[in-house]
């Protein structure tokens, strides 16, 4: 099965973590290790991936989805 967390760091930093799993307790017991041992001051909004496509991020996380165009990076903005 496929997850996907939002994470923050120490530094502040966001980010989306996509990662393998083989159930629900295995994804979670892998946040605690992300938040124990890699350094990541919070983990949060774990979900699972059922289509696998850019399309189910955009949905499932549509927070992290709106990007601001930057020069020649297009971003993809949610209605």
């Amino acid at each position: 099965m496929r997850w996907a967390c939002e994470y923050r760091s120490k530094s502040g930093t966001r980010g989306l973590m996509i990662f393998s799993a083989k159930d629900l307790n295995a994804a979670q017991i892998y946040l605690e290790e992300m938040t124990n041992y890699y350094g990541h001051r919070h983990v949060f909004n774990l979900n699972e991936l059922v289509e696998g496509g850019i399309d189910e991020l955009y949905r499932v996380f549509p927070r992290l989805a709106t990007v601001v165009d930057r020069g020649d990076v297009p971003g993809k903005k949610v209605q």
